[in-house]
């Protein structure tokens, strides 16, 4: 018997067998090597600093918790559902002993909520250091929020743009407060639709989610250009694709048993998992050097070409005006009172400075 196996072992090593094995996992190594994209340096530490990630307790926002956490941040879940978020705070809690997680309630598709989100942050906390906007949905159906916004439009653009707005003063507070907004690569094929954004005449739910992305691209570059000589700094970014998150328990491929089962292996193989989706989000959270890069798109923890409609300052003005709007907030009021404010602050240092001379 010992023979046979030993023969049978020797004619498979002399055959073409192991080669083909050795390139196949070689060639899938390298795959999964290139897709995993690029890693956010570990040495970066993040002690005494306040990240409010909304969308906090799964995926992108869970994995994006656990990076800052280990890296000494006091972080703030903002989640809509408190059961989750709890349990997210638990495993963060268990995984680092010593960490500040904390789990505050927020509808991002909701203005009331965003509202009531923003107070009780101003209350608890003496500032805020990294603003993530990160929760987001897709591939919904026509669904009107209760101040009669598009659920997608509300939840991905709206909602972002007013907890922004709100959290600007508490921003400034931060010796370098930084915005992420959290992108995708689906805002190429984005179309913004100024006159309908809400998408009332023709809503398809591929459009919706693309529209939105887009919004909050040129939302960001927009706000970066009317933060200047602040010591806030905005950018988005795209995690790239993703599996492992709640967006693709939407997607039309996981609507039937039959093709969740055939697509699963080549998602495992060509879509990064949610801790390597993560990186470029930390990476702009933490790198040293971008704390005065502002108003640009990153992708790999690189800056990256956005599309076209981004670079329009017209139509960022045109988008911004009319979100403002339909979210009835005076942005622009709020960046002149916080420039103004900042301003007599240097105007009182330069006078107290003189009194020492």
């Amino acid at each position: 018997m010992y023979d046979n196996f030993s023969g049978d072992f020797e004619a498979f090593s002399n055959s073409w067998w192991p080669y083909f094995i050795a390139m196949f996992i070689g060639i899938i190594s390298a795959i999964r090597f290139y897709v995993g994209g690029a890693q956010c340096p570990k040495s970066h530490r993040m002690d005494g600093k306040i990240v409010i990630i909304t969308g906090g307790a799964s995926g992108l926002g869970f994995e994006t918790a656990k990076n800052l956490a280990a890296r000494g941040a006091h972080v703030v879940l903002a989640v809509r559902n408190e059961e989750r978020g709890k349990r997210a705070q638990k495993e963060l809690k268990k995984l680092y002993t010593n960490a500040s997680i904390d789990v505050k309630l927020l509808d991002i598709s909701s203005v009331a909520s965003i509202r009531s989100f923003a107070h009780d942050i101003q209350t608890s906390y003496p500032k805020v250091d990294v603003l993530i906007n990160n929760a987001a949905v897709i591939y919904q159906p026509f669904i009107k929020t209760p101040e009669g916004n598009e659920l997608t439009l509300a939840t991905n653009y709206l909602g972002p743009f007013l907890l922004t707005h709100l959290l600007l003063p508490l921003l400034n507070k931060s010796l370098n407060g930084r915005i992420i907004n959290v992108s995708a690569m689906a805002h190429y094929s984005g179309k913004l639709r100024l006159d309908d954004l809400n998408m009332e005449k023709d809503y398809n739910e591929k459009d919706a989610f693309s529209q939105s992305k887009l919004a909050l691209t040129i939302f960001t570059k927009y706000l970066a250009t009317l933060l200047d000589n602040t010591r806030i700094h905005c950018n988005s970014v795209s995690p790239g694709l993703v599996r492992g998150t709640n967006h693709l328990e939407n997607l039309p491929l996981q609507r039937s048993l039959w093709t969740k089962v055939s697509v699963w292996p080549w998602m495992w193989l060509f879509l990064k998992n949610p801790i390597q989706g993560c990186q470029s989000i930390v990476y702009l959270a933490v790198e040293p050097n971008l704390s005065n890069i502002s108003g640009y798109y990153f992708s790999d923890c690189e800056i990256k070409e956005p599309a076209d409609p981004v670079k329009d300052a017209t139509l960022a003005q045109a988008l911004y005006d009319r979100t403002s709007d339909m979210v009835n907030i005076a942005g622009r009021r709020i960046i002149e009172e916080l420039k103004a404010k900042e301003s007599q602050h240097a105007v009182n240092e330069s006078g107290d400075n003189e009194d020492n001379f």
